[in-house]
């Protein structure tokens, strides 16, 4: 008798972020690059600007537990709203975008970099567009967390992302636009749809949104649309 192939299973895990005084939050997701993941997650919480704010972090894999050791902000204290601005992304960046067979291009060069989603699938796939060009790639079974990698990236690497472009696989929920918000995102494209409360954000924070990203004709929300 064949010996049965177990089928693949999406790795997920509990991991919890911990201050001094014990812990800050707990998140359902893919048990890697959890540097990122915390310091995305303090900046699109509006909880950290900068990477000297969140200070250095720790993290133990096998307990699945990251640190703040020495944050100079108050990690604790209260988001407050998205912010409102004029519009962040330049008409260019928008126009290019919105470009069907260069949107399409796009999410294939991200899809080709998903080597979990490869092996296993069940999970979201998140990109960083700069120069017209993917130049990050981060997956995770929570399109909550696969946001919070992108944008901590660029946190720990002290760059701002007011010239660069999300693409995401799942749905652009309100959630997501104002992690997008706090964190200067530009554009932010999904393959699925933007919610209500996702366009009212993206719109008072001047980032534009884009909806059925793969189709051949994409959905574009304009700032003021």
């Amino acid at each position: 008798m064949q010996e049965r192939v177990p089928a693949p299973l999406a790795p997920e895990a509990i991991v919890e972020l911990q201050d001094e005084a014990g812990v800050l939050a707990r998140w359902f997701c893919t048990p890697e690059r959890l540097d990122e993941l915390a310091a995305g997650w303090l900046r699109g919480e509006g909880r950290a600007a900068t990477s000297a704010e969140v200070g250095p972090i720790d993290v133990d894999p096998a307990a699945r537990i990251v640190r703040l050791r020495a944050p100079t902000v108050d990690p604790r204290r209260a988001p407050g709203p998205p912010p409102a601005g004029p519009p962040r992304a330049p008409g260019s960046l928008a126009a290019l975008l919105a470009t069907p067979d260069t949107l399409r291009g796009l999410y294939q060069a991200m899809f080709d970099r998903g080597a979990l989603r490869e092996r296993s699938g069940g999970v979201h796939t998140g990109a960083l567009v700069e120069s017209g060009e993917v130049s990050i790639v981060r997956e995770d079974v929570s399109r909550h967390c696969v946001l919070d990698k992108l944008i901590g990236r660029r946190l720990l690497d002290d760059r701002d992302l007011d010239e660069t472009a999300v693409l995401l696989s799942g749905r652009i929920s309100g959630a997501l636009a104002a992690k997008g918000a706090r964190a200067g995102v530009a554009v932010m494209a999904t393959m699925s749809i933007p919610t209500t409360l996702a366009a009212e954000i993206a719109a008072r924070a001047g980032m534009t949104l884009i909806g059925r990203a793969r189709a051949a004709e994409p959905h574009l929300y304009p700032p003021g649309s």
